[in-house]
């Protein structure tokens, strides 16, 4: 079904891809990424001409790459990036930096200083924000940002809903709590935005490089309505 929902649709525009972590010999995380199998998918992209930046900027044919979390396994394969000047979107659970099989603080830094990493906030405790009250959701987005801004000196004015799960009210108090771009893991092209300024994601982790090359050209909207039943939530 994928493959064929991106051969008929043949979309070349501009996408965010999400992973969790990447690692070379052990995992941090069964959610983690073999580096052999990132490599196929960094392949594939430069074979279909796609470019890996920073921030998007064009309707098509550009690529920005991000990791939730904070999983020590980026840190642990971060020379590949280098070698390859792959830039990466990294949104950070606060509470967690120098935790077991997370990152610390000083690696954080490493990467920042290449300026090839960017940082964003994944809220203080990766709480499901629709199932918890509003003033709970004011300090985990806040206090994420804060947190961040006060240990990297760096603006935090992204985030990621943790595992997804939004609504139109937490789309509201995002933006009031300063996040002027937010990642859903509603699958499609960037700037077709569910609500304004919410970017669509597409999960790409596990994908053989066939698969990923479907979803590269818009496969991933196939399961549209079942990622909106899955992520868009009211209380």
């Amino acid at each position: 079904m994928l493959a064929l929902y991106s051969n008929i649709k043949r979309d070349c525009y501009s996408k965010v891809l999400y992973y969790h972590d990447i690692h070379k010999d052990k995992p941090f995380t069964d959610m983690s990424t073999e580096i052999e199998l990132f490599k196929k998918h960094i392949e594939v992209l430069k074979n279909e001409g796609f470019k890996i930046v920073s921030e998007i900027s064009q309707k098509e044919f550009e690529v920005m790459i991000t990791f939730d979390d904070g999983w020590k396994g980026l840190y642990e394969s971060f020379d590949f990036f280098i070698e390859n000047k792959i830039p990466v979107k990294l949104f950070l659970i606060s509470s967690r930096i120098g935790q077991k099989n997370y990152l610390t603080k000083n690696e954080i830094e490493s990467m920042l200083k290449t300026k090839l990493l960017t940082i964003g906030s994944h809220t203080v405790n990766h709480l499901n924000l629709d199932e918890i009250e509003d003033s709970q959701v004011d300090t985990e987005l806040i206090s994420s940002k804060k947190n961040l801004e006060d240990l990297f000196g760096v603006e935090i004015n992204s985030i990621c809903y943790p595992r997804g799960r939004f609504n139109e009210n937490i789309v509201k108090m995002s933006k009031s709590a300063g996040y002027t771009t937010q990642y859903s893991c509603l699958p499609g092209n960037y700037f077709n935005e569910p609500y304004e300024n919410v970017k669509r994601r597409n999960f790409v982790q596990h994908e053989s490089p066939s698969t990923f090359r479907s979803w590269l050209y818009g496969g991933g909207m196939a399961f549209e309505k079942r990622y909106r039943k899955l992520h868009i939530r009211e209380r």
